[in-house]
């Protein structure tokens, strides 16, 4: 059984963003593709797990200089290395981000990109994503994932 909201709302831009991506499926209910995501993250994760490998970045050398004064004066600068400073990298993110996809692509959720809602857009909210239309975006209502709308 799906419920439909029938509330109808002034959709606000988040500020700074254009478009984003969200998984879709027509006639799904948000609640189901949801679970679906924490599942298929759930076993990305199990799949392939956090690696961190610690790397530097590129070390250079800079080459000793001379530096003199007005009057003459010069004094040589010593030459020295710069950079080689560690950061960290879960190698298996990729993976990890690629075996979640293929796992909501095997459940019939396609990974797509709509613009946000322009301010002031008048939409339908509901519990079950639209079929998509020429006009169709993305409303941020707050924390979370963005919810797939069309507007009225």
């Amino acid at each position: 059984m799906r419920l439909t909201l029938a509330i109808v709302i002034t959709a606000v831009t988040l500020s700074g963003c254009v478009t984003g991506s969200t998984y879709y499926a027509e006639g799904v209910d948000i609640a189901t593709r949801d679970a679906y995501i924490a599942a298929c993250d759930r076993q990305a994760l199990t799949d392939f797990p956090i690696r961190n490998e610690t790397r530097y970045t590129p070390r250079r050398y800079v080459p000793p200089r001379q530096i003199c004064d007005s009057a003459g004066v010069c004094v040589t600068q010593p030459g020295y290395f710069e950079g080689g400073d560690p950061y960290t990298v879960d190698v298996n993110a990729p993976f990890r981000r690629t075996a979640a996809q293929g796992c909501m692509g095997a459940r019939g959720y396609a990974r797509i990109g709509l613009p946000r809602c322009e301010e002031g857009t008048q939409i339908r909210l509901s519990t079950v994503m639209p079929q998509l239309t020429g006009g169709t975006c993305l409303y941020s209502p707050g924390p979370g994932p963005a919810l797939i709308v069309n507007p009225i």
